[in-house]
């Protein structure tokens, strides 16, 4: 058929790699035994015309059938290599390419929008009007302008001089809709420079099902009525599927905004609503609410929700939590947490914010975590409301530092936003930081700065150690680029880098830096070079910084190249002197590409240990290697002191083993740092194996307090040794390994959950997660007797027990515990209890199960069997980064990919993730041919995946070399250190 591969006559990948007989299919040549015999001129005549009908099937395909085909049952729209815009009713192709210029000339600045916005549930449209003001920075005759699935009505489009009120509407010569989701006007005479403008306009818009733009969800309440809300979510490139507008971050500009909504529903926006008026529709009373005008913002931030959520007052005047009905008691840890981060960041950036109110929404189907609209913060319920009877420490965590993140948002992005795209990581990696001192600071016993290594700085480098990593500050010219932007780079990255700079400038240098900035461009907007001048002054008058020094200088380093660097030492001993070289850091092992960076070192040795003054001592200012005294060596030295720099260190095999040996003599954070580093190392082949696995043992074996830092970061990095090892030999030797370095620690750590305390829970929960492994131990029975319970006599497990209880149960179980843990969630209320069932039904062994459960993800015709767009990325990934469902996963993508895009759409990134979680357990050459080939075949619609596939493809090539290059040192490791691996000392 026309549009559809037929995948039948192709192996799968399961197939092929379980083709024990190696079959090939071939043409035997004919020889004594027999066979068919072809005399020469036949064959040469067979290959001319075989020639022929391959050219000739090439131009028909070429012709006849559409480009970009990669799936069965494929939705026609989605085959076009051309997105439709609506233009008078009709549609009109526009080029999807990568390259498709969507910027907008410069001569205009929009300074005020007026917009009003009806919505029509019945037809999933809305019907508005807006003026805007401009002003002519240059003389033009062209105004050019976004708008994305709008229909603008060409007769009501007038634009006339500002000055006098009732001067004449300038003629317009054209209108037409241009590529880049822009419309052109051009107008008989020229608009004069210095001059206001206002250009009036009605337009037909769309309330789509993709949660991007404005648009509408269906849900049901808890005792199953039928409801609705409206909800925006415009960033990064989205206000121009609302209405029509400058929608870049450099055109700020006041907005006044009037909602319509039906009297039994209230409506938010980014201002506290300033008046009311009914009006009749003909089909029961509307309201128009009117909002007052908004400081200067862009397009992205503005924000309104039409909707029956519930508000709950916080003790601090400015803060509000809106929720639905049955979720509002939920909002109380919210309501607690908000108001103290708002206050620290007023003090922390000596300016108060700017608004009169802060509405923060628990949204009922939302895109991303949160949306930091300025005045009207939008999250996903699941990340906001807190059920203390069946949230989790870790959902506790989530609310805690998604609120501190989108409240430092008001700062860094909102008051002060980036000129544009390129520059993201400017609010996103500042925002990521300081949601960890927002959070230190509402709650301090939870020491959550110590965890930034295990949360930022490995997902960060986890990237960036691949080739195909970007620079953090890069060009983008269209929406799908900048959409492909929000990623690990500009977020875990940006707050990496950020760190690295308070502690080479110290805190006092930084904070007032921090502080002017915001101030010198408050209601503006600003780049890098900017922040880097306000850090560069203050460290100058306070002599941080030699005056022919500057930030900028050493920050271009870490912004303008990818990666990040290894530090390799080579001592001499007897001198006290370093020799230091850089180059970039890969973990393919590859020579790198000549990068060099401007590096801060801090450093302290076993004669002195001081491990707090993370001040850099030494330099490499973007050259290959310096050589440095330092004091007296001792035993060992350390470099990077609490990884506060964004590099790892390689030592010489003297200082490693020194600092195996007294592994416990150091703090926690270095403990884990140097298990990061070490097994990062090892991976990349630069490090013998047997140094990190010897540290991770002698820790494991002497931790009778269990560390959380520290143990997270071991069993983060075993997990890749685990998943890589699972289909080899070696497997068991390793399963040996943990369980008797961990012996102590997983009798330590019991099933249960009667202590409180933020860090045991968080230690208990990733400790269980490693102990319930295998079969046959405790934790295994505890959690399958937890679960029969439940089920039996109803016996709820206690909330913090449940993502282990529920995965574990359900791996070991059969259909039965399947069932019933798919029937919880479908009847579950709570957003964070459906989440925790979601990653649980991906744990199961059954691959028929699995196979059934990922197809549920395109089972869109009940309501009661379809997965929602929010959850389909969680869903996808348990079944993928389960060993059991990598194959069924990546059939099904492959497969289903033309309607997953025409479901999912191309915002937040969920094909993405999907792309990336199916490399996890990839680790043969068949397996990344089968990846490119999907890749080339679908490269026509490809749409935001490019950066997500370019990750993946490189993520499992590297998993097939280091089986080339690592596997047989791991192997011969753990069988000479078979019986000793609980008295590694």
């Amino acid at each position: 058929m026309v549009g559809r591969v037929d995948y039948s006559s192709v192996p799968a990948s399961a197939d092929l790699e379980n083709n024990s007989n190696q079959k090939k299919y071939t043409v035997n040549r004919g020889g004594d035994k027999g066979g068919l015999v072809i005399s020469k001129p036949l064959c040469t005549l067979m290959a001319i015309g075989a020639l022929l009908l391959a050219i000739l099937a090439g131009l028909v395909v070429f012709f006849l059938v559409p480009r970009g085909c990669a799936g069965d049952d494929v939705h026609p729209q989605a085959l076009q290599k051309h997105q439709p815009v609506v233009e008078d009713g009709e549609s009109r192709l526009q080029p999807d390419s990568e390259e498709v210029e969507e910027r907008l000339p410069r001569d205009l600045m929009p300074t005020h929008y007026r917009i009003q916005i009806r919505p029509y549930f019945e037809n999933y449209t809305t019907a508005g009007t807006e003026t805007v003001t401009l002003l002519v920075e240059q003389d033009t005759d062209v105004i050019i302008f976004h708008a994305n699935k709008i229909k603008i009505d060409r007769g009501s489009v007038r634009i006339r001089p500002a000055d006098p009120p009732d001067a004449n509407p300038i003629d317009i010569v054209s209108q037409e809709y241009l590529d880049g989701e822009r419309y052109k006007l051009v107008l008989k005479t020229s608009l004069s420079k210095e001059s206001l403008y206002y250009l009036t306009l009605d337009f037909v818009g769309e309330l789509n099902a993709h949660l991007q733009g404005f648009y509408l969800s269906r849900y049901t309440s808890h005792s199953g009525e039928p409801r609705t809300s409206l909800s925006t979510q415009f960033s990064p490139t989205d206000a121009r599927r609302a209405f029509p507008c400058f929608d870049e971050p450099s055109f700020k500009a006041k907005f006044v905004i009037k909602i319509a909504r039906p009297s039994n529903m209230s409506t938010l926006s980014n201002m506290p609503v300033e008046k009311t008026d009914v009006f009749d529709t003909g089909n029961g009373a509307w309201l128009w609410d009117t909002y007052p005008e908004t400081p200067e913002m862009p397009t992205y931030l503005v924000a309104f929700l039409v909707s029956d959520l519930v508000k709950m007052q916080s003790s601090d005047r400015l803060i509000s939590v809106w929720a639905r009905k049955e979720y509002v008691s939920h909002s109380s840890y919210a309501l607690e947490v908000a108001p103290k981060v708002l206050r620290y960041f007023e003090e922390y950036f000596r300016i108060s914010f700017p608004l009169p109110k802060i509405d923060i929404a628990a949204v009922p189907e939302f895109g991303f975590s949160a949306m930091e609209n300025w005045g009207l913060i939008t999250f996903r319920e699941s990340t906001l409301l807190f059920d203390p009877l069946s949230s989790t420490v870790e959902d506790q965590r989530a609310v805690a530092t998604v609120l501190s993140h989108e409240i430092a948002h008001q700062w860094f992005g909102n008051l002060v936003t980036p000129r544009w795209w390129n520059d993201l990581w400017l609010k996103e990696g500042f925002a990521t930081y300081l949601e960890y001192l927002g959070v230190d600071h509402a709650q301090p016993t939870w020491k959550i700065t110590e965890e930034f290594l295990p949360s930022e700085i490995e997902k960060a480098m986890s990237v960036d150690s691949l080739e195909s990593s970007r620079p953090i500050s890069f060009n983008v010219v269209n929406g799908r680029q900048i959409k492909q932007a929000f990623d690990d780079i500009s977020y875990a990255k940006g707050a990496c880098i950020i760190r690295m700079m308070n502690h080479f400038l110290g805190e006092d240098t930084f904070r007032n830096g921090l502080a002017k900035f915001l101030d010198q461009h408050k209601y503006g907007n600003a780049d890098r070079d900017d922040l880097f001048r306000s850090l560069s002054e203050e460290a100058h008058l306070r002599g941080v910084l030699l005056q022919n020094e500057t930030v900028k200088h050493i920050m271009d380093t870490w912004t303008e190249q990818a990666g990040f660097p290894v530090l390799n030492v080579v001592p001499d001993y007897e001198k006290n002197a370093l020799r230091i070289l850089q180059k970039r850091f890969l973990i393919s092992n590859s020579k790198g590409d000549g990068s060099k960076w401007w590096v801060p070192i801090s450093y302290t040795t076993s004669v002195r240990p001081d491990f707090a003054d993370t001040k850099p001592r030494i330099w490499l200012r973007e050259e290959p290697e310096t050589t440095a005294d330092v004091d007296p060596i001792g035993d060992w030295y350390l470099l990077n002191l609490n990884q506060t720099g964004y590099y790892v260190v390689n030592y010489d095999e003297k200082n490693w083993k020194s600092l195996s040996a007294n592994i416990m003599s150091l703090p926690p954070l270095i403990r884990a740092q140097l298990i990061s580093d070490s097994m990062d190392l090892a991976r990349a082949n630069q490090l013998d194996y047997s140094i990190p696995l010897t540290m991770i043992a002698r820790m494991a074996i002497q931790d009778k307090m269990i560390m959380f830092v520290p143990t997270t970061v071991a069993f983060s990095k075993l997990k890749y040794l685990s998943d890589i090892l699972h289909s080899t030999p070696a497997f068991g030797l390793f399963e040996e390994y943990h369980n008797a370095i961990f012996k102590g620690t997983y009798n330590l750590v019991d099933f249960d959950d009667s202590i409180e305390d933020y860090l045991t829970r968080r230690i208990r929960q990733t400790v269980l997660e490693w102990s319930c492994r295998s079969p046959e131990s405790v934790c295994v029975h505890k959690s399958r007797y937890a679960f029969r319970k439940w089920m039996v006599d109803g016996n709820m497990i206690l909330p913090n027990l449940r993502p282990i209880a529920y995965c574990t149960a359900i791996r070991e179980g059969s259909e039965i515990e399947w069932d019933f843990a798919y029937q919880k969630y479908l009847e579950a209320t709570s957003p964070t209890e459906k989440n925790v069932l979601l990653d649980a039904l991906g744990c199961t062994k059954q691959k028929w199960l699995l196979s059934r459960y990922v197809r549920k993800l395109t089972d869109t015709n009940d309501e009661n069997y379809s997965i929602r767009i929010q959850d389909a990325d969680r869903v996808f990934e348990s079944v993928a980064k389960n060993k059991e469902g990598t194959n069924i996963a990546f059939d099904f993508i492959r497969k289903n990919w033309n309607e997953l895009l025409t479901h999912y759409g191309d915002g937040f990134n969920i094909l993405g993730k999907m792309i990336k979680s199916v490399a996890v357990h990839m680790n043969t050459d068949f397996q990344l041919a089968e990846l490119e080939r999907f890749r080339d075949t679908i490269r026509p619609n490809i749409s935001t995946t490019t950066n997500a596939f370019d990750s993946a493809t490189e993520t499992v090539r590297s998993n097939v070399n280091w089986l080339k290059r690592n596997y047989q040192q791991v192997d011969e490791w753990l069988k000479k250190y078979h019986n000793q691996f609980g008295y590694i000392q």
